[in-house]
């Protein structure tokens, strides 16, 4: 059975927060910022984009009125951020930035960040961690400007060992699932007579659970005959498949929120086992939120 989930922790604006202090689900919402004329101004001085999109309100392709270039998005999100208080000296680096812009941006908007933990990664070096984050710049009326992942190193106060349950599709939490669905569990009377591989993947991170009646035999990156079909979504509909009331996989399954490849067969007639599965990834995110709180 699954557990039901917390609460993320309360956000603590202003401190310090390091590798630990982070957990998937964790949500943090920012203060309004205006956009300004002061804005495009320098942000085409500064850019050297000064293209008539931008700089001629009778550009003919144009809207009608300039259009903020689209790096002014994340650079605009990563200064919110920084207004939530949560940068200081635990930031080592940003490792990566995945972007998508969804709407224009122009002068008088008014924007807003919502940012959610979607991945929490310590590194070999055991003193630092990945955060990984999902953000949206959202305007006055609530619609979706631009979004995407921003991958942070953070220094960690210690070097662990860390509860489990946080790096979707990784080695460690394919072998926490399997920790979960072992003897005796509805997942293994389930498929007690199956052999073959169900494949995880949330992002670019994927891990294979080998199943031989009812048994996960081996839980590796990837599986020496591939996976009989994976399930695949991004990380961020992971994390909201984990904080949900309930487990709903099914309903976002049908919805296309998630995606199949392989053998849609094998995939169907799974669909009781796939929902346990959930169920422990559920009850493994629980535990972690537990331990930051």
């Amino acid at each position: 059975m699954s557990t039901a989930p917390t609460d993320p922790p309360p956000v603590r604006i202003g401190e310090d927060r390091h590798f630990e202090d982070f957990a998937v689900g964790q949500r943090f919402t920012s203060g309004p910022r205006e956009v300004t004329a002061a804005d495009l101004a320098e942000f085409t001085r500064l850019s050297g984009d000064d293209h008539p999109l931008h700089t001629d309100p009778a550009y003919p392709a144009g809207p009608g009125r300039p259009v903020l270039q689209g790096p002014f998005g994340p650079a605009v999100a990563m200064g919110l951020v920084q207004r939530l208080g949560l940068v200081g000296d635990a930031v080592l680096g940003l490792l990566d930035t995945h972007w998508h812009y969804r709407r224009p941006v122009h002068v008088g908007d008014v924007l807003r960040l919502e940012m959610t933990i979607v991945r929490c990664r310590r590194t070999r070096r055991a003193d630092r961690g990945v955060v990984t984050r999902h953000m949206r710049l959202v305007d006055a009326e609530g619609r979706v400007v631009q979004e995407g992942t921003t991958a942070v190193l953070l220094a960690a106060r210690g070097t662990g060992p860390d509860p489990v349950g946080r790096d979707f599709g990784s080695v460690a939490w394919g072998e926490a699932l399997a920790a979960r669905l072992g003897p005796g569990t509805e997942f293994a009377e389930a498929l007690a007579s199956w052999d073959g591989t169900i494949g995880l993947r949330a992002g670019d991170h994927e891990v294979h659970l080998r199943v031989y009646r009812g048994a996960v035999i081996e839980v590796a990156a990837r599986s020496a005959l591939g996976a009989s079909f994976t399930v695949e979504a991004d990380e961020l509909t992971w994390t909201e498949l984990m904080d949900a009331e309930t487990n709903d996989f099914t309903r976002r399954a049908m919805a296309g929120q998630f995606a199949v490849r392989g053998n849609g067969y094998e995939y169907l007639r799974l669909t009781r086992p796939l929902s346990l599965v959930v169920d422990a990834a559920r009850a493994l995110a629980a535990q972690r939120r537990e331990a930051v709180a």
